[in-house]
């Protein structure tokens, strides 16, 4: 394995497994904030994380985690570094496999209020005028 390929390690501690996610680590890196920023973008662009199935949005998650490796790829590439290319055709091509079955479409957000929320609003209008 190269000297830069990330190895995944389980850790065994007490006989029990520990699995991080994106949660489990600092939020304060500027990749960090990148990726949830893209995968509530793309959260959105689905018609908000409420409207999404939890396997959407593991794939929206997924999704933005490659966003943002390409983007730090192309940032580099673009900046006159070396760049694996294979690593790169990689996680464009998965990305557009996953893009494809979440839909590269973007969609409206229902803001029509209910009925109840709808009168809501009537009553405090009329108590804004009343007073």
């Amino acid at each position: 394995m190269p000297g830069d390929t990330v190895e995944m390690q389980v850790v065994n501690a007490g006989g029990k497994v520990r699995l991080l996610s994106l949660h489990d680590i600092d939020r304060r890196t500027a990749a960090y904030r990148r990726t949830v920023d893209l995968i509530e973008a793309m959260e959105s662009d689905l018609g908000g994380a409420d409207q999404l199935s939890t396997g959407a949005r593991q794939i929206v998650q997924r999704i933005g985690l490659m966003c943002a490796l390409s983007e730090s790829l192309e940032a580099a590439w673009l900046s006159g570094k070396e760049i694996d290319a294979v690593v790169y055709c990689t996680i464009a091509n998965a990305q557009k496999r996953l893009l494809e079955i979440v839909g590269l479409r973007r969609l409206p957000k229902v803001i029509t209020p209910t009925l109840e929320q709808y009168a809501a609003i009537v009553r405090e209008r009329e108590a804004k005028a009343d007073s």
